[in-house]
């Protein structure tokens, strides 16, 4: 969440970067707006295919890893938010990074977050793994005091059928934000079995940006 007096910029890369040189991106892209790395709010991840378990693990070691040289490490911890998804359509070869998020001085009505991509917590159909989501993304959202209402931007990642319970289930739960509809990125929770996810972000810049 964004200090007051303070927004989130959205980047968007023109395509997706390799996991390295795209953090090593971001963080130039974020010198060059005049903030220091720990401005540095989210990351959004593409990787290839959903992972085994052990194998996500072994990425995360890796991901941290690359972080901490990064210096985006506060008190033994690593706040960047991150959404890390398989698309299903236009894929990528390794781990990439797509988008990175930050705060920017900026004054805006309301206040500024991005939350972490979250995937169902129970099996079942479309309508009861949506409701798993929101049992986790709403508590988190009233944690800090903010709303469904104030997002500027919310993204699922999924390739079932789903339609008709994302609107039950979700769009008439945001309020206000609904009217920006659902930004549908046809794709996987990168642990293999699940089969969908959300994350939301309030930012009052989004850009699109090369690498």
């Amino acid at each position: 969440m964004a200090d007051e007096g303070y927004d989130v910029a959205h980047a968007r890369f023109s395509s997706p970067v390799a996991l390295a040189a795209g953090l090593a991106a971001a963080a130039r892209h974020v010198a060059s707006a005049g903030r220091p790395v720990h401005a540095i709010a989210g990351f959004e991840l593409r990787i290839p295919q959903p992972l085994a378990q052990a194998e996500f693990d072994s990425f995360n070691r890796t991901y941290v890893a690359q972080l901490k040289k990064l210096g985006l490490e506060v008190d033994g911890l690593m706040p960047a938010t991150r959404t890390n998804v398989a698309a299903a359509v236009g894929g990528v070869s390794e781990p990439s990074v797509y988008a990175v998020s930050y705060t920017v001085p900026a004054a805006r009505s309301g206040r500024a977050f991005v939350l972490s991509g979250a995937p169902e917590v129970v099996a079942g159909d479309a309508g009861a793994m949506l409701e798993s989501i929101m049992g986790v993304l709403t508590p988190r959202l009233d944690e800090m005091g903010v709303s469904w209402s104030e997002a500027t931007a919310i993204q699922l990642y999924g390739v079932d059928d789903f339609q008709g319970e994302m609107v039950e289930r979700v769009l008439i739960r945001t309020g206000h934000a609904a009217v920006h509809g659902i930004h549908w990125f046809p794709s996987l929770p990168p642990i293999v079995g699940l089969k969908l996810e959300i994350d939301a972000r309030s930012a009052g810049l989004e850009l699109v940006v090369g690498a």
